[in-house]
């Protein structure tokens, strides 16, 4: 079992490396890179405001450091086949899983640690907290979170109940109660629940190494969906086989399309809009991006990271859309239209046009919020309108003609 998990993992990982690859280009990294730098000029922004505690200051610590325990699970790489032709070694699959769990503990654990490195400095103004508080809950947090692994090992096996309680349930309770309790009382408390709790399910643990009672269903669909949500996010950014957006009707929306004349020319316009508009896909990215360009723009007040939000978000936004084009084109069935090359990249270029205006709107309506109808905020406006004005007239068509060739 040992080797069927390191031969899984290493095929796993050229696999993950080959997507990592893709995504991680000179246009994501730029804009990553400008993001954190936004986000942590805002940051510290924010810090020099706080010159007191605030009441809301440890609430929102132990909503963070909540959330930041909820990410992670054991990445177990089962594939549809093992329920038939691994079944007669079910007792084994034991040593596969504590292997899998060994493996899962990275993220968790970089995720804590990332999250209360940077989440101290609020603490420390906002909460009140001290530096030494804030290590004992961190170190508390982690030791729990690989307690709670073995809760998903648990439930591969049907196990993770504590009585008619749900396991998940219990340890999400335990561990609200223990950071309220560290937060406002004593910091300790964080590190001995989790040792104990920690201690507790490793011996409930040790039963399921020869109980070979593995729930192969849900072991097989929790895995599947795990790789899903993966494979969904680098879909994103490259094409990746067996992802398939999600298609919703939308029938409230219909009224859109009436300003789309009847026409030939109109033809891929249309196609290209509803299905814009039913693809969860593309505008959920769409709105998510423009949500979060908004957000940044209402809280920062500095005129040059407001610029390259601003122009860096809708040029973002014109680059996702390239696959959509790419997506519609693989579809054998719309060369039965009779209609040009250029016509069809006449309509995607209107659609992007337009889909860039809204946000183009949406973010002067935030700068204007926040600058005010001052020289800094028309600049920014316009520097906004002039990447629209590049990306649908000059790096849109190109790259749109690549794909057609």
């Amino acid at each position: 079992m040992t080797n069927l998990w390191q031969e899984r993992l290493r095929r796993h990982q050229l696999d993950q490396f080959k997507y990592l690859r893709l995504i991680f280009n000179d246009n994501f990294v730029l804009a990553f890179i400008v993001l954190i730098g936004a986000l942590g000029f805002w940051y510290s922004n924010l810090l020099g405001t706080i010159h007191h505690q605030l009441i809301i200051g440890k609430p929102i610590v132990i909503l963070l450091l909540f959330l930041a325990t909820q990410v992670g699970g054991i990445a177990t790489l089962l594939e549809e086949p093992d329920s038939t032709f691994l079944l007669v070694k079910e007792k084994e699959f034991y040593k596969y899983f504590k292997a899998a769990k060994n493996y899962s503990v990275f993220i968790p654990i970089v995720t804590l640690a990332l999250v209360n490195f940077l989440l101290s400095a609020f603490a420390s103004r906002a909460a009140g907290m001290k530096i030494i508080d804030i290590v004992l809950i961190a170190i508390g947090l982690i030791v729990f979170k690989l307690g709670s692994l073995n809760v998903n090992l648990m439930a591969l096996y049907g196990q993770d109940h504590f009585g008619s309680l749900n396991m998940h349930l219990v340890s999400n309770i335990l561990l609200v109660i223990s950071l309220i309790i560290s937060t406002y009382f004593l910091s300790a408390i964080m590190v001995i629940v989790g040792v104990i709790y920690y201690l507790f399910l490793n011996m409930r643990v040790k039963p399921l190494e020869t109980s070979g009672q593995l729930q192969w269903k849900y072991a097989i669909e929790t895995e599947n969906q795990r790789m899903f949500r993966i494979k969904r996010f680098y879909n994103l950014f490259t094409d990746v086989p067996g992802v398939n957006s999600k298609i919703k009707r939308r029938k409230w929306l219909d009224g859109l399309f009436n300003f789309i004349k009847p026409k030939g020319s109109n033809t891929y316009l249309y196609l290209f809009a509803r299905g814009f508009v039913r693809n969860n896909e593309y505008i959920g990215l769409f709105l998510r991006l423009t949500i979060i360009q908004a957000i940044m723009l209402c809280l920062i007040d500095n005129f040059y990271i407001s610029l390259i939000v601003e122009m860096l978000f809708i040029y973002l936004v014109g680059f996702q859309l390239k696959p959509y084009f790419k997506e519609v084109m693989q579809n054998l069935m719309q060369r039965l239209y009779p209609v040009s090359s250029k016509d069809k990249i006449a309509s995607f270029t209107k659609l992007s046009t337009i889909i860039l205006s809204i946000q183009w709107i949406v973010s002067a309506l935030a700068i204007i919020y926040k600058f005010g109808l001052s020289m800094n905020g028309l600049i920014i406006i316009v520097a906004g309108a002039l990447v629209l004005v590049f990306v649908n007239y000059f790096y849109m068509p190109r790259q749109l003609k690549k794909y057609l060739n």
